[in-house]
Order: structure tokens, then sequence, then C-alpha cells
């Protein structure tokens, strides 16, 4: 086990937002700490990477300034907006620095690894309604925490929730986050093997099949699309059959067509009974699990035009007091944070990244619509496995080693063409 996979496990441990290692604002300082040992160590630091950084540090806060005042929004959004950069921003950078074009690799080989211990752990879960992995998790948390929940119980590398007994949350908060890392795993592995079914993408869509999440399973049918258009097996017919196929596929399938329309119903609903809900959740002392669709509307009501750059990273103060709710869209939660803006900023930035892969414009739109489609159902665009994508593509050799024979050589022979 080398240094660069310690970093990668640390990182993704703390980027899964589930253990105790994220809850402590020490742990993410020791952290940060660490990888700055080990790029000054292992002589990672460039003149050209701290140029860059600080490039990043005053635009990120000419744009909080900026918009703190537009918004007229208390102080503390404006702390909560510099804490965040300093948590989540500046640990998606320091561990970009530190992997620089190995940073894929270690991700897919990492999260593989993760996945089948997942695997292990899915099949106990099974036994006697989850008694053993519960028991693994109070163990660990009588030494951890003070108190621990009586459904929920994490050990740092699995995570069981009662409520998803049949489902698999892997070192994620819950099965639905669990498929998006391993979908944005699975698509790492893709990029970087020449989209190879190796036995990476084995183990990682087995633990997809796990999760039972609408999105992930999404997420995974599009991606294989795009692996299927990458190797020039694909044509206008059949792209016509696969959205044939996927349009007959979701009103029929029970767990993507009717679960997603009730969903939508069942959002409308509470929206309409909010008020009422409000006095139920707060007798319960619970917050309102608004879902996706709800997440949206509900966030576009409260700040309107303010969405266009965003409110802060501590939005919920605005209205947690008149509504306690719990928001569940990904993508809505990223722009009421930072903005449209900041959506196309980070969206601009992982096309970049799968670019340098893919090269043809077309591939690149089916890779940023895997990424919307898993970010709407969970909030991980703000976590640092998407913030490093606004990082990554300064880092990553531009060369074609990743890419087939047939495919490299075709494009540098068009390229070459051109030049002449």
């Amino acid at each position: 086990m080398n240094i660069n996979y310690i970093v990668t496990l640390f990182f993704l441990l703390f980027a899964s937002k589930a253990n105790i290692l994220v809850k402590s604002n020490l742990a993410w300082f020791c952290l940060e700490v660490f990888m700055i040992i080990i790029a000054l160590k292992f002589n990672r630091v460039k003149k050209k990477d701290v140029q860059f950084f600080i490039l990043s540090i005053v635009i990120f806060f000419i744009y909080i300034l900026f918009r703190f005042k537009l918004n007229q929004l208390p102080t503390d959004y404006l702390k909560s907006d510099i804490f965040y950069f300093f948590k989540f921003v500046l640990t998606s950078y320091l561990f970009c620095l530190i992997l620089k074009e190995k940073t894929l690799y270690y991700l897919v080989k990492v999260i593989s690894h993760l996945a089948l211990i997942s695997l292990v752990f899915y099949v106990v879960q099974f036994y006697q309604d989850g008694a053993i992995v519960k028991a693994i998790g109070k163990a660990f948390e009588s030494v951890t925490v003070e108190t621990f929940s009586l459904r929920y119980t994490n050990f740092l590398i699995f995570t069981y929730d009662t409520v998803h007994y049949y489902r698999n949350s892997g070192f994620c908060w819950e099965p639905g986050a669990f498929g998006s890392f391993l979908t944005l795993a699975l698509l790492f592995n893709f990029l970087i093997n020449n989209f190879k079914l190796n036995k990476e993408a084995f183990i990682i869509t087995l633990a997809i099949l796990t999760t039972v999440s609408t999105t992930a399973y999404l997420g995974v049918f599009l991606l294989f699309f795009l692996r299927y258009r990458v190797l020039n097996k694909g044509s206008k017919v059949a792209i016509i059959v696969f959205a044939i196929v996927f349009a007959i596929a979701i009103p029929n399938v029970p767990f993507l067509g009717e679960k997603i329309v009730e969903i939508y119903d069942q959002d409308i609903r509470d929206l309409k009974e909010l008020e009422q809900l409000s006095n139920y959740y707060e007798d319960v002392q619970r917050q309102i699990p608004l879902n996706r669709f709800a997440s949206v509307i509900f966030l576009y009501e409260q700040f309107d035009w303010k969405l266009f750059l965003g409110v802060s990273n501590q939005y919920d103060e605005y209205y947690i007091n008149e509504y306690n709710v719990n928001i569940s869209n990904g993508i809505m939660d990223f722009i009421t944070k930072f903005g449209v803006v900041g959506l196309f900023v980070l969206l601009y930035r992982y096309g970049k990244l799968c670019k340098v892969y893919l090269r043809k414009m077309e591939y690149v739109v089916y890779a940023i619509l895997i990424l919307i489609i898993l970010s709407f159902g969970e909030p991980i665009l703000m976590l640092p496995i998407c913030v490093m994508f606004i990082f990554l593509p300064t880092f990553k050799n531009k060369d074609f080693s990743a890419l087939s024979f047939y495919y490299r050589t075709k494009y540098l022979a068009l390229q070459k063409t051109e030049n002449l």
C-alpha cells in the first residue's frame, strides 16, 4: 500500500459524508496538514501549481463577496462560504496536487476495493436483520461517539441503515450516494482503460446493482451507451433504438417509471401541506424530507433570481425557522449554494477533463449528462469527489495513452491533415 493509495482512501472517507471523521473539523484540519506534508515531501508542488491556486482563491473570494453584498445576507453566511473553501475546496486541490495524472487511476482502484468490501458486508447484513453489522457498528461507535442512532450505524468502510435493509450503502451515507460514487468510478475506469470490461468494472457494476438506486441505474445505462458509441459500434439507427428502448423502459420498469411518478405526485402533495407537515415534524423533532422535485420547487420559491449567483453554503438558515426541511436534490442544492454560474463552471471543467479522453463533443455531452443524472438524486456536487473537477484538468497530462489505437491514430491523422 503506497502513499497515493493512503491519500486516496482518506480523501474518499472524508468525501463520503457518512462517518465520524466528516463531522470533525479537527479531523479535516489534520487531513489537510497531512496532505500538505506529503505534497512537500514528495516534491509535488510546482510554482505554476501555487500560482493556479492563488488565482482560484482570488476568483472564489471575489465571487462570494460580490453576491454577499448583492443578496444582503448575514455575515455568518459569508463565514460559512469561507469555511467551505478551506475545508472542501482546499482538500480537493491538495488531493489533485498530490495525485496529478494518477488521480483517476487511484480513485478507481480504491473505490473498487471499497466496493468489494461492501459486497461482503451487504451479504452479511441480511443475516438476522443486520445483527452482525449493527454489532460491529455499535462497537466502533462506543469508542468514537457519545450518542448513536438506533437505525443507522457506520464504521468508516461500511454503513447500515435499517430503512435501507435490502440496499447497499457502502462507505457512503445512503445507497443512492454510494451508487453515485460507484458510477463515477466506473466512468473513470472506462476513461483510463479504453472502455474495457476489466475486473474493476465487474466489481463496481455488481456493487451498483446492490444499491437499487434509480439515479445510479439511469447513469450506468447512459454510461454503457457511451461505451457503445466510443468503441465505434454505434450508428444513427442504433441511437434511435436505444432511445426507444429507454423511453419504453422508464414507464414499464417499476423502480424507474412508477417510482419517479410516485415521487413527483407525493412531492406536490407535500408542498401543498407544508405547514401541516412542519407542525408534525416539529413535534417528532425531525426535518421535513422534501424529495427530488419538491426540493427544486421549494428552493426556487424561496430564492428566485438569487439562484443565478447562489446564496450561500449556509442557505438553509434562511428558511429553517419557518420550514425545517431537508433538501434531496443535488443539482438544486449546488445551485442554491453557488448559483447557476457555479454549476456551469463545474460542468465546464468536468467536461474539459472528459474531453482529454473522449475528444468528441458528443461523447463529452453524454458524460456531462451522467453527472447531472447522478446529482439530481444526491447532493454530491458540493463534495470533494466532484469539487476536484475544478482542479483536475490542470494537473492531467493531455496525452492519448488511454485511447484505443484505432481512435488515437484516426484523430491524430485528422489533426495532422488539418495542420498541413
